[in-house]
């Protein structure tokens, strides 16, 4: 149920104009590969609503995950969908696409997680291994009321599972497994555990092709990464799991910038356990470059350089029009998009339906780790010298074909222009009448 509620949130009590099942942290779902997704949404608010199924590689047609459609208020509405037997497993999320009240949505509280499959299933030595599921949400309120259009600039309220600056207790040397997604609207978080080191395994519901340590996680909008990590031995101290302060533009007068945050407290109890090493042979997964490339494009994300309208972003030099398709593919092909930012500020790169390998970002190869679905791309200082961030993706997934977006997970940003419509076309099966391109 999608309606009003008043929920109790790091010690402030908020009048929400929409949640799901009255709870700012709802239900996390889980799922299996080959399941049918029947999800029944009783729209009780004042707004329409839908839902997105961040990540999924399932049809975005008719009852699937389809952000066309709109679930309008005192409207019950089924998905029903299956998810395809070879579906990546791990974790996604989800949260409404309706255009353009994203950021009103998801600030306002409706997003949970989603989980499919069973992504330790390769390594039976991690097989009773805790897990942690650690969604990241912030809060903007004004007058007991969350912030209409939050900006992503200045203060926000960041919570772990709806939790304010929890404590969490680990076991000496005990193998932990967190999943860890930011399910917010529009802000980064540059996660750092008193240096302690992360091991990564997935990222965006993808295992990778190896465990990566590193001890600082930067997750944008839109986010998830799957790691393991030790519990520390040292049980007389206090570890801070903190948000660094950060921001997204290319000097201080630039983009967004936001303070540090401490997010969690972590301590050490209870007897030494012997660590379970980290796994070294993770399933192999097929490097994109090395078959072949049927088609490439140039993806420009862009400020608008207007200064009477400065709060529009654009994509190939167009703010997004509902009613037309950007991009027409024909399913089966590879392509090689280069994704190029000449604002001043960081944007986020996401497409739905399909994932990418990114290979390069500002020229330099990047070693191939895995696939995702969210990428990063860094502000340019000129912007007659763009940052570029090199993927390919597989059209591939028989499931796909229909009509779908691809966008600044910003999701304000979104909202004020930065997205644009894709078209996957059959060519056994076309669309009859066929899609109408934008001029």
């Amino acid at each position: 149920t999608v309606g009003p509620a008043t929920v109790e949130v790091a010690s402030e009590t908020v009048q929400f104009e929409a949640l799901y099942d009255n709870l700012y942290m709802p239900p996390v779902l889980r799922v299996q590969p080959g399941d049918t997704v029947r999800l029944k949404i009783a729209n009780e608010s004042e707004q329409d609503t839908n839902v997105h199924y961040h990540g999924f590689g399932v049809t975005p047609m008719g009852t699937g995950d389809n952000v066309f459609l709109d679930i309008v208020p005192d409207e019950v509405y089924q998905y029903d969908f299956p998810i395809p037997d070879d579906h990546p497993q791990g974790l996604f999320w989800y949260h409404p696409h309706v255009h353009p009240g994203v950021n009103h949505q998801i600030a306002g509280g409706l997003s949970g997680g989603l989980i499919v499959g069973d992504i330790l299933a390769p390594f039976p030595e991690l097989a009773n291994i805790p897990e942690r599921i650690m969604l990241l949400k912030d809060l903007k309120t004004v007058d007991g009321a969350p912030e209409s259009d939050p900006d992503p600039a200045g203060p926000t309220t960041r919570t772990i599972n709806g939790l304010f600056q929890p404590r969490i207790t680990m076991q000496p040397g005990q193998m932990e497994f967190w999943r860890i997604g930011n399910i917010g609207a529009n802000i980064y978080y540059q996660l750092r555990l008193d240096g302690l080191p992360f091991y990564v395994i997935a990222q965006d519901g993808n295992l990778q092709t190896q465990a990566l340590a590193t001890d600082t996680l930067l997750l944008p909008p839109g986010k998830r990464i799957e790691l393991l990590i030790y519990g520390p031995a040292d049980t007389n101290r206090t570890y801070d799991l903190r948000a660094e302060a950060f921001s997204t533009g290319a000097t201080a007068d630039d983009g967004d910038a936001y303070p540090p945050q401490l997010m969690a407290s972590v301590v050490s109890l209870g007897a030494a356990v012997t660590p379970i090493p980290v796994p070294t042979a993770l399933p192999i997964v097929p490097d994109l470059r090395g078959g072949p490339v049927d088609n490439q494009r140039t993806i420009v994300f862009a400020n608008n350089d207007d200064p009477d309208d400065p709060n529009q972003f654009l994509i190939g030099g167009k703010g997004y029009d509902h009613d037309c398709v950007d991009t027409q593919v024909e399913l089966g092909v590879v392509e090689e998009w280069t994704i190029q930012n000449t604002a001043n500020e960081a944007h986020v790169f996401h497409i739905h339906q399909v994932d990418f390998q990114v290979t390069e970002i500002n020229g330099v190869e990047q070693p191939f780790t895995g696939y995702q679905d969210t990428v990063n791309l860094l502000p340019t200082e000129n912007e007659s010298e763009p940052t570029e961030v090199k993927v390919i993706i597989p059209f591939t997934n028989t499931v796909i074909p229909g009509e779908f977006v691809y966008h600044c997970h910003i999701v304000q940003h979104a909202d004020q222009g930065m997205m644009a419509n894709i078209v996957v076309v059959d060519p056994s099966n076309p669309p009859n009448p066929p899609m109408q391109m934008c001029q």
